[in-house]
């Protein structure tokens, strides 16, 4: 288990212990965000940017917790598990949690967890070392197809990532014949992967890419949503040069959540403090700077993401034979 430290905060700092936010003083002492990806992610970049205005719009300190680990079920694993009483909060982004829990089912119900908001769209995005000189996505489909390039990464085994990838391997209108998927605990080590030339290409969200990209460490080569990305504005989508459209997985929702039967009143408290965090100005400079969005969705709207993504996926994806290759 990786332990960030303190998210940074300024204000009261209180007193720990349990609270469940029903005699109205809610928050009384530090909280907990888990993050169940490695650091250097897109959710733990734009934990980073919004957790400790959070912090200081509660006036308590807010420590993020890194627990990678089985494509992003640990982590989300112990915030189901906490105790209702709004200590724990965490992030995760569907449908790339959700998929994870349908390969390979964990000993919890995720859509039982609680929405506090939603705060952003992601998409996905292929970059490549820059040594190999890729062109586009149709010369990368056809590096792997002569044999050129074997390696493709992204995300741990079984998670989206590995989807999104079976998917394009096994449609034979993408056709991207990889022969090794190597899998990482987030989307920074893949990206990180990817510079090191211990693989050649990989799946990342735009916002783990950024900074990479931004001194030509890596290049991107394409965007797997019709919708693009405001970070890489210029960037092709596969949509544009005659793929199938693949938005059920090519990008994410990010959403924060609470174990079952958190109360209201924390609900409440929590999706107004992310809303105020949106809006301050240091989150928005940083959204302005990088391209990374922010946009505030309801707890509802963290709900339905989650519920939407257990109805559409299975729809469109053989999710036993992922089982089977994961």
């Amino acid at each position: 288990m990786a332990l960030s430290g303190l998210a940074g905060c300024s204000g009261l700092t209180g007193i720990g212990g349990n609270n469940s936010g029903s005699d109205g003083s809610y928050p009384s002492g530090d909280l907990t965000y888990i993050v169940p990806f490695s650091e250097g992610g897109g959710t733990d970049t734009y934990a980073r940017q919004v957790i400790p205005e959070m912090a200081n719009e509660l006036g308590v300190n807010i420590a993020i917790e890194n627990i990678p680990g089985a494509a992003s079920l640990r982590g989300t694993g112990q915030l189901y598990h906490s105790k209702p009483d709004g200590q724990t909060f965490g992030g995760f982004n569907p449908p790339s949690t959700p998929v994870s829990a349908m390969v390979n089912p964990p000993d919890y119900d995720m859509k039982k967890l609680v929405g506090v908001g939603t705060y952003a769209r992601t998409p996905f995005v292929i970059v490549a070392n820059p040594k190999y000189e890729i062109k586009d996505f149709s010369d990368l489909i056809s590096r792997y197809q002569n044999g050129d390039l074997k390696k493709f990464g992204g995300k741990e085994r079984g998670g989206v990532d590995h989807v999104l990838a079976l998917l394009m391997k096994g449609n034979s209108d993408y056709n991207l014949a990889w022969n090794q998927y190597v899998g990482y605990d987030g989307s920074g080590p893949a990206v990180q992967a990817v510079v090191s030339d211990e693989i050649p290409i990989s799946i990342s969200t735009d916002t783990a890419a950024e900074a990479a990209a931004s001194d030509d460490r890596v290049d991107t080569i394409v965007c797997l949503s019709s919708e693009g990305t405001s970070v890489f504005p210029e960037l092709a989508k596969v949509s544009d040069q005659g793929f199938p459209n693949i938005d059920f997985l090519g990008q994410l929702s990010r959403g924060m959540f609470l174990p079952p039967e958190t109360s209201d009143d924390v609900v409440q408290t929590l999706t107004e403090a992310l809303k105020t965090a949106l809006q301050t100005d240091r989150v928005q400079k940083w959204s302005e700077n990088t391209g990374n969005v922010v946009e505030y969705g309801s707890p509802d709207a963290a709900e339905k993401a989650v519920k939407d993504a257990f109805e559409q996926v299975p729809k469109n994806v053989d999710l036993e034979k992922v089982r089977n290759e994961a």
